[in-house]
């Protein structure tokens, strides 16, 4: 078993569920080690992390933050990302206008 430190580089949230950093490669399992939501707007925005399994789409049965408003100039440590993991196949989407989010994890090979 080798271990790899993933970062996904941080990217700015639209209105609509976007894939955030990369699919998790096969006979990987990705650990959660830390996660941020950071609103550099004017106003609060409403922010959702889903964990989506191999071949699955956002939706209830995968949403680990739902709809958090995010105040102006707040940053969100995201704990209900911390520990979850992906197995291969799996990937995080987020939504929330123009917040960003970034995460880094434990690829688990």
């Amino acid at each position: 078993m080798t271990t790899f430190v993933y970062i996904a580089d941080g990217a700015v949230l639209s209105a609509a569920a976007t894939t955030q950093g990369t699919v998790v490669n096969g006979l990987t399992r990705r650990i959660i080690k830390s996660a941020s939501l950071t609103n550099t707007t004017a106003s609060p925005v409403a922010c959702s992390v889903y964990l989506i399994p191999s071949g699955g789409t956002a939706g209830a049965a995968n949403t680990f933050i739902v709809l958090r408003a995010v105040a102006s100039g707040e940053t969100y440590n995201c704990p209900e990302l911390i520990g979850k993991g992906l197995n291969a196949g799996g990937f995080i989407q987020a939504l929330g206008a123009g917040v960003s989010f970034a995460y880094s994890a434990s690829d688990v090979v």
